[in-house]
């Protein structure tokens, strides 16, 4: 009997030591479990507000504006425009936890996916409209900015890329927006057109299309009265800055194009800096480079007090 107890109470001592070692293995994996989560970085969490901007036309634009749920009550701001499709979508490329107000909208106007002549210039009237009611569109969504408590109007900066650089350009001369940056942008938007024609007609049909490329871009000009970024570009006062980025091997803007709006920005008074990056024109939306293009805007922002 002694012996059988006393072999039970070695048993039982043993069981227990085992339970014992177990708990307190669980009891420390928990300790460093809530270590590695304290230690572990907060996902920035984002504020995402849409704001209805009524036109005079009757059309409402819905604007996007992001704000950092974790920031100083007081922030900067960037509005940025990309090419004419998803032009918002450029929001995505500012890195969440900045500590930066960021608002766009999608243009007014959904281009053809393909160019096709003579099909696709039905389209003109309504891209015409859309000029229009984009501008007006960017002058209500500026004032929506400055009247906020919790935006700097100190530090209010516009990107425009691609066929977003002549509204940028246009909003920051019209609105005096402390802050310009173009990113292959242009001028003589006539050469521009005729070169977009050459690009599709010449391939097929032969250099002779070249005249009528060019008649049918000045009928374009002329006829809706577009606006010219270099006229714009060279009103920027003393007070702006201004940073222009150029793709050297740009085969949607001519040279001569490119050259006619920093000549423009030389005639203005605004503190200008240009940056010449080796590559062709941004290809849409989805092009890898938007962020590494965002990242340079929003550097040279921080670098002259814009953020």
């Amino acid at each position: 009997m002694a012996g059988g107890r006393a072999d039970h109470l070695v048993a039982g001592d043993a069981v227990q030591t085992q339970k014992g070692g177990i708990g307190k293995w669980v009891y420390v994996g928990w300790i460093a479990l809530v270590a590695w989560l304290m230690a572990a970085p907060a996902v920035a969490r984002t504020l995402v507000e849409r704001v209805d901007l009524p036109l005079s036309s009757g059309r409402v634009i819905s604007a996007e504006i992001r704000r950092p749920a974790d920031a100083p009550p007081v922030l900067p701001a960037v509005l940025l425009f990309g090419g004419f499709r998803g032009a918002a979508t450029v929001l995505d490329a500012v890195p969440a936890g900045l500590s930066l107000v960021s608002a766009s909208f999608d243009y007014p106007f959904d281009p053809p996916r393909r160019f096709e002549f003579p099909q696709s210039l039905a389209h003109l009237p309504a891209l015409d409209r859309g000029i229009d009611q984009t501008i007006e569109g960017i002058g209500h969504l500026v004032a929506h900015l400055r009247a906020r408590q919790d935006i700097d109007a100190q530090r209010l900066t516009i990107v425009g890329a691609s066929l977003g650089a002549p509204f940028a350009t246009i909003a920051a001369a019209e609105l005096e927006l402390p802050g310009l940056v173009i990113v292959h942008g242009f001028g003589d938007v006539r050469r521009v057109i005729a070169q977009q024609f050459i690009r599709k007609l010449a391939p097929r049909y032969g250099d002779w299309t070249r005249w009528p490329a060019w008649g049918l871009a000045n009928a374009l000009t002329w006829g809706f009265d577009l606006p010219a970024p270099e006229d714009y570009a060279a009103r920027l006062r003393a007070t702006q800055r201004v940073l222009m980025i150029v793709a050297q091997d740009d085969e949607l803007i001519p040279q001569p194009a490119t050259e006619a709006l920093w000549q423009a920005l030389q005639r203005s008074q605004a503190q200008l800096e240009r940056l010449d990056e080796a590559g062709a024109h941004l290809q849409g939306s989805r092009d890898p480079r938007i962020g590494g293009l965002v990242e340079t805007a929003l550097t040279w922002m921080g670098r002259v007090g814009l953020r």
